[in-house]
């Protein structure tokens, strides 16, 4: 689901990384600027790709519970590899924490977006 974004800044990861739930692929990012709480009940969310230009990245944006927002930037030469994976190319799940990966423990908290896909711009070339 999309939405007019109205964002002031926007993070970039710090580490991330492909993996897989039930077939679906899932791309799981550690965000530590992150200034959503991880413990967020999500009821509803919302979000769009934009193309920055000069920055030469994408940036995800999304909107919880119709209140907070939050943006990701995928820099082609940086977080931008991840989404030249091939899983990339079809609906993936989105999770980002706060926690470094190396240090994923099963009470880690983090929010799980479903169902997201990108639609590439023709002005990025990649």
């Amino acid at each position: 689901m999309t939405y007019s974004p109205n964002l002031s800044e926007a993070h970039i990861p710090y580490d991330g990384g492909w993996t897989e739930e039930s077939g679906t692929p899932v791309l799981l990012l550690s965000v530590p600027t992150m200034p959503i709480d991880m413990t967020t009940i999500i009821h509803k969310f919302s979000y769009t790709w934009l193309y920055e230009k000069e920055m030469d990245a994408y940036v995800l944006c999304i909107r919880l519970n119709q209140q907070e927002e939050f943006g990701l930037i995928f820099n082609q030469k940086e977080a931008g590899v991840l989404l030249l994976d091939a899983d990339a190319y079809r609906e993936f799940t989105l999770v980002v924490t706060k926690e470094h990966l190396e240090n994923l423990k099963d009470d880690t908290p983090y929010l799980s977006f479903p169902k997201i896909s990108l639609t590439r711009s023709l002005l990025a070339g990649w």
